[in-house]
């Protein structure tokens, strides 16, 4: 049997075989009894990233620590395999464990192992099919499944035949009851949760679908958004720095375009065409959806547009912070112009569908195409008629009546 005390694994990046994007490639170094192997973990990373002592990366930013959390479950599961081989009795080389890791029978697979092979296959579609936002969803997901087993099991993994519609169940009440979270958010990790144990399904290492039977619903939410009136005063309103001007510019541009910030960051200059009927259109397809999405630009965004394009860097059509300055930004804004509520940049996206189209009477259908959804029930979420529009159109319907004769006679 082994002597557990010689066994080592450390990550290295090899950076004498840089890729073409510049990143060097993530390696884990096996050492049993003095015996070195190495695997690869799919990972790289810019060089001066690397911590080579801590075999990590740097740690400060959200593309580290996601490399960091991968490479902490690339371990976990070689420690796993080498504890399995170990309490087998057999005699572990490094180049034997290597072998066991990569040639491993699937269908003994452990659901932190299922989520890795899938978060990897995940990650080679981002900027493709996918975004890096929704990728590191499911690395969250596969998080959260860490914990809920620790927690409810005492244990750091779980076979996938262990999975039942029970331990579908408890993880969803464990991630609503872990911070207080909401249904919808709590459903949501048990979505991506399912689409991750799907592989095991579609590759026959799994006969039996644990989500069958679980039952659920989504709570229906208000979208909120700003009112004309708060539009008006933001565009009105002289801003105390240039930074606070610059982010409401592109703000109240998003109010009255209805783009997402992602989407703002992907304009181009070469997204302004001249339309058929003569005017600046924006045309270009949403990041989130790649459904395509053709906006006629009104008089503001247009005025926007050629107040900020000296300070627009390169091609961009508009320059922007980061989207956590942006929304830090936007609190003091809010609070200059007296706005009660939470304003965050999609918050402009929710204006534009309901207080700059629907509630002026822009027919739904119109509002779907512009807002780039693919049904218009997508549409209907996001849509929120005003007080004042019911009172204008009950007015102008009481006219009507009134002037067909239908009135009181006594």
């Amino acid at each position: 049997m082994s002597d557990k005390s010689t066994f080592k694994v450390l990550f290295v990046a090899h950076k004498g075989k840089l890729k073409r994007n510049g990143r060097a490639p993530i390696l884990a170094r096996i050492t049993v009894n003095g015996q070195m192997t190495h695997i690869t973990t799919q990972c790289d990373v810019l060089p001066e990233r690397w911590v080579g002592k801590e075999g990590r990366t740097v740690g400060t930013t959200k593309e580290d620590k996601l490399i960091n959390s991968m490479l902490q479950e690339f371990y976990a599961l070689i420690f796993n395999q080498y504890n399995e081989m170990f309490r087998r009795g057999e005699v572990i080389t490094s180049s034997k464990l290597k072998n066991s890791i990569t040639s491993k029978d699937e269908r003994c697979m452990n659901l932190l192992e299922l989520c890795y092979l899938h978060n990897e296959d995940y990650k080679k579609l981002v900027g493709k099919e996918t975004t890096y936002k929704t990728y590191s969803r499911y690395i969250l997901t596969r998080n959260h499944l860490a914990d809920f087993i620790v927690s409810k099991y005492t244990s750091r993994n779980i076979i996938l035949a262990d999975i039942s519609p029970k331990f579908v169940s408890d993880f969803y009440t464990f991630v609503r009851n872990n911070g207080d979270h909401s249904n919808n958010y709590s459903i949501k990790f048990v979505q991506r949760f399912r689409t991750i144990y799907n592989v095991a399904l579609n590759n026959g290492w799994v006969s039996t679908d644990p989500f069958a039977t679980f039952k659920f619903h989504f709570d229906k939410t208000e979208r909120g958004c700003l009112t004309l009136e708060d539009v008006k005063t933001m565009l009105g309103k002289k801003m105390p720095s240039e930074r606070l001007e610059a982010v409401r510019d592109v703000f109240v541009f998003s109010c009255f375009t209805g783009f997402a910030y992602v989407d703002v960051c992907n304009l181009t200059k070469d997204c302004l065409v001249r339309g058929d009927d003569g005017n600046l259109w924006i045309t270009t397809k949403r990041q989130k959806t790649n459904v395509p999405v053709y906006v006629p630009l009104l008089e503001i965004p247009l005025a926007i547009i050629e107040k900020n394009a000296a300070s627009a860097k390169g091609d961009k059509l508009l320059s922007i912070p980061s989207n956590q300055k942006v929304n830090d930004y936007l609190k003091e804004i809010a609070s200059i112009c007296g706005v009660n509520q939470k304003v965050t940049f999609h918050l402009a996206r929710h204006t534009f569908a309901s207080s700059i189209l629907l509630s002026n009477g822009v027919p739904i259908e119109t509002a779907r195409v512009l807002l780039g959804h693919s049904n218009i029930r997508t549409t209907q979420i996001y849509t929120h008629i005003s007080k004042n529009r019911i009172s204008s159109e009950m007015g102008e319907l009481a006219n009507r009546l009134t002037s067909k004769g239908v009135q009181m006679s006594c």
